[in-house]
């Protein structure tokens, strides 16, 4: 099976992944560090054992920079708080530094910093995934609190801490530059996956989500605390919105105000003129949305349902009150009969 997603609620990601396919050099919104045969995007086993297009880093054994990329930098509110992140696995050897880096910034006690990284050195072990993770604060933060920290893919542990930032107060972009550099050995390989900006604002997957941890428990079933898209990037304020057709074998929609109070003694039940004079006018039924409003914003299931089943109720009541009107006709017609009978 081949999977084309990044990481869990993909939707809030800042960076643009829609390019992330297989070729060599940069690609739209990230620009290669290196050559371009440095550069190469293919198939490979992600972080969580899935089939999936890696960016590989391979050096040219020049001790200069052997890969990687400097993203088109995103626009931001200083005064927010922006999480960076990336999977990154090294092989071979560790010769050459790896980076997780961005801009725009200075350190937590206001002190200018020029060339910003969150972290940069050898990973902890060869041949291993792990999540490189920093936070930039928001240029009004007094918090001297370091957050970021280098995680193992396998336990979910923090096992280094990494750097964080605050934004300069005139800031308005930054952006995400990972890569492997001053790498002199031609067979070392570094492998990225999954780079991502978010906001935190509570909407942000959490480091657990991002791990691959929170989101499985013990009986298999996936839980996303952020709003998530499916082939799309902008859920708006739907917790899932998906970009396509969905195939399911049930869906249960949960509702309240079930119009069984159509039934009661109290409701008034439109005429039939009524309802006639009403159609004539507006080209639909009463209480009904128009075509051109559910062209304009679609269906929304559980109150569509429930409208449906007011009409049919509605119309079991139009069908008793002419059965009882059919019935005193028929007595009528009955009675008539006798009459004329007689005379």
């Amino acid at each position: 099976m081949y999977l084309w997603a990044f990481a869990p609620a993909d939707a809030q990601n800042l960076l643009n992944l829609q390019d992330w396919l297989p070729g060599t050099g940069g690609i739209t919104g990230f620009a290669a560090t290196g050559l371009a045969s440095e550069n190469v995007r293919e198939w490979g086993d992600g972080p969580f054992g899935q089939r999936t297009v890696l960016w590989k880093a391979v050096s040219d054994g020049n001790n200069d920079g052997d890969g990687g990329w400097t993203a088109t930098p995103i626009s931001i509110n200083p005064l927010a708080m922006y999480r960076f992140a990336v999977w990154v696995k090294k092989g071979v050897s560790h010769d050459g530094y790896s980076y997780l880096g961005c801009d725009n910034v200075t350190h937590l006690d206001g002190t200018p910093e020029t060339n910003p990284y969150f972290w940069y050195g050898d990973l902890p072990a060869l041949n291993k995934w792990y999540l490189i993770v920093g936070y930039i604060h928001g240029s009004n933060d007094a918090s001297t609190t370091h957050y970021g920290g280098i995680y193992d893919g396998q336990t979910g542990q923090k096992v280094v801490n990494c750097t964080d930032f605050k934004f300069q107060t005139n800031a308005s972009t930054t952006h995400h530059r990972s890569f492997l550099f001053y790498c002199a050995n031609p067979n070392v390989i570094q492998y990225f996956y999954a780079p991502r900006i978010d906001l935190v604002n509570g909407n942000e997957p959490t480091i657990s989500e991002l791990l691959g941890l929170s989101n499985i428990g013990a009986s298999g079933s996936t839980n996303f605390m952020g709003k998530v898209g499916i082939m799309t990037t902008t859920p708006g304020d739907y917790e899932l919105a998906v970009n396509g057709k969905i195939r399911t074998q049930s869906i249960r929609v949960e509702t309240a105000n079930w119009p069984d109070y159509v039934f009661d003694s109290s409701y008034r039940l439109m005429s039939l003129k009524e309802t006639n004079q009403f159609i004539k006018v507006h080209k639909h039924l009463p209480g009904i949305p128009s075509a051109g409003q559910v062209e304009k914003e679609g269906v929304e299931l559980s109150s569509n349902q429930a409208l449906l089943l007011k009409k049919i109720e509605e119309l079991t009541l139009y069908m008793i009150e002419l059965k009882k009107e059919n019935e005193g006709l028929q007595k009528e017609v009955t009675g008539l009969k006798k009459a004329i009978l007689k005379k």
